[in-house]
């Protein structure tokens, strides 16, 4: 999977202000570019002022809603006059919300900014909309996102139950990025082959990284050691691949460095954007539940360090799907689950430590 800072950076999709379709889009901000406010990132003040500036967009508040934005917002938007007329438009055809089918904070992996992402049925709409705020410490609209936004059609993996007894890939606390079924959730919802990816990162304070967030090792999850999810042989690693500059991604190999462990019945783990030289294991290795196999890093087709986990049914022929992991024995934003799906938003950890591996039993004595 391409890890998209899709929900990052966001287009306006009014009919006359499209901005960014010819290239690259923009950041929502570059790192160390944002001074601290009275809304810090994924603080409850950044949160509560993202549900308001919803309320401005939903009930067509156009004023109040381009009072908020953020100065270059306002200057690909248009005048307050034009951003008037644009949002009526949009009022008019979709009505008002009816009802939140979701929501999910983020942070900005590459800036100071909440991300704030709700999907919802709306009065004259037959498919959901999905909105992304992005909001600065400043509490300014820094990015806007809507459009429709239908649920994604069933596969054949859609109903599918793991053989396997998966536990997180990590110890501690880590920070669900990608993970659910719905486009608010994971932006891979409508990609078939990489529908079940899974992101995860480390927090503190609300933030990925300290001090400007430059430099990789300034991201909590870099360096952080990356452990087989369950037993299994390693049938693939790459080790070569030079972690990229943060912001700065690698096309070459999508993947990057990454570990790739077949537990049998057609299950494999694959465990991407690892550090370069980090992967401890090789290929015909058999590897234990917890066991470290590399470090978290930035390789690859990667914008930040992270962690990319993808259950799959292949080894590479034919094409690997991906399928629904469901782990096991966790602890979810405080609430134990024996089986589940970890979805955005979510704080997750094992419950419990790995088991530790059963030494060998020692040869009897020869007889005398």
């Amino acid at each position: 999977m391409k890890f998209r800072h899709r929900l990052c950076v966001a287009t306006l999709l009014f009919p006359a202000l499209m901005f960014g379709q010819g290239g690259a889009p923009a950041k929502a901000s570059s790192p160390g570019n944002a001074t601290s406010g009275n809304y810090p990132v994924m603080s409850t003040a950044a949160k509560n002022r993202s549900r308001q500036v919803f309320g401005y967009f939903e009930s067509g508040q156009s004023a109040e809603l381009y009072a908020a934005f953020s100065d270059r917002m306002k200057r690909v938007s248009g005048n307050a006059t034009q951003f008037a007329a644009a949002s009526k438009r949009v009022s008019t055809d979709w009505g008002r919300e009816t009802k939140m089918l979701g929501e999910n904070f983020a942070p900005d992996l590459l800036g100071l900014n909440t991300i704030y992402s709700r999907f919802s049925q709306f009065a004259k709409t037959k498919e959901p909309i999905f909105i992304a705020l992005v909001i600065d410490q400043q509490g300014q609209v820094a990015l806007l996102q809507f459009r429709p936004a239908p649920p994604p059609s069933g596969n054949r993996w859609v109903d599918y139950k793991d053989t396997t007894k998966l536990r997180f890939p990590f110890d501690g606390d880590w920070f669900v990025y990608q993970g659910g079924r719905d486009i608010y959730q994971n932006p891979d919802a409508y990609r078939d082959a990489e529908r079940y990816s899974l992101a995860f990162t480390v927090l503190k304070d609300g933030r990925p990284f300290s001090g400007d967030g430059t430099k990789n090792d300034q991201f909590y999850c870099y360096g952080q050691p990356v452990l087989a999810p369950a037993d299994g042989t390693v049938v693939m690693i790459n080790n070569t691949f030079a972690d990229n500059i943060p912001g700065r991604v690698e096309e070459i190999m999508p993947t990057g460095n990454r570990v790739l462990i077949s537990h049998g019945n057609k299950e494999y783990s694959l465990l991407m954007h690892l550090k370069q030289n980090s992967i401890k294991v090789k290929t015909g290795e058999k590897v234990k539940a917890g066991q470290p196999v590399g470090e978290c890093g930035n390789s690859g087709n990667s914008p930040a360090p992270h962690l990319e986990y993808r259950l799959q049914n292949s080894s590479g022929r034919p094409l690997p799907m991906t399928l629904p992991a469901q782990f096991i024995d966790y602890v979810a934003d405080g609430a134990p689950v024996t089986i589940g799906e970890p979805l955005r938003g979510q704080f997750v950890h094992n419950a419990s430590p790995a088991p530790a591996p059963v030494p060998a039993a020692a040869p009897p004595a020869e007889k005398k």
